[in-house]
């Protein structure tokens, strides 16, 4: 639309009521997004590396290959570091369904770009949306410039409202250290 262009038809949806949401990692903003999917219709399934979560019945654990082969969408929400690595892989794309959608909000690194460019080139990947780049700002033409992605400059927590629950996080962490 912004070149002018009204190509209504070529446009079709995808209703989120009845699918799958996996999630991978179950730490506060994954449990928040898994309350938000549920009130919407989602069956929500999730894998954490500390095991099934007390007091979240509604939701489903299981591990990780499980999700992956069960998911109509994934999200993130995991930590990059050493010991996690790449968490999405060629081999983990290759057991996901057909058509799957992407989101990665959580961190770099976590999924790796070059399988998943190969995973939308195929189709395996119907489309990704990414907040987050191995490397930041990302050079990945292949990634930014593809058709079935959606991508945001790693803004994720660009609110005021995050920035200020960021912030009193801080004071608490700090308060805490110090009684």
């Amino acid at each position: 639309m912004r070149n002018g262009q009204w190509n209504k038809k070529q446009y079709k949806g995808i209703e989120i009521t009845g699918k799958t949401l996996g999630l991978i990692g179950f730490g506060r903003i994954a449990k928040e997004t898994a309350k938000r999917a549920y009130a919407l219709g989602m069956n929500v399934i999730y894998t954490d590396k500390k095991g099934k979560a007390e007091g979240y019945d509604k939701y489903t654990y299981m591990s990780l290959d499980e999700l992956l082969a069960k998911s109509d969408f994934i999200s993130i929400h995991v930590p990059f570091n050493r010991e996690n690595g790449v968490i999405l892989g060629e081999e983990e794309f290759n057991k996901m369904k057909n058509g799957v959608y992407l989101i990665n909000t959580a961190r770099g690194g976590v999924v790796c770009e070059k399988a998943l460019v190969k995973a939308l080139d195929s189709g395996k990947v119907a489309a990704a949306a990414v907040d987050v780049f191995e490397e930041e700002p990302t050079r990945n033409e292949k990634l930014y410039t593809h058709p079935r992605v959606s991508l945001t400059p790693h803004i994720g927590a660009s609110t005021k409202e995050a920035q200020a629950r960021i912030g009193q996080e801080i004071v608490d962490i700090i308060t805490k250290f110090f009684k």
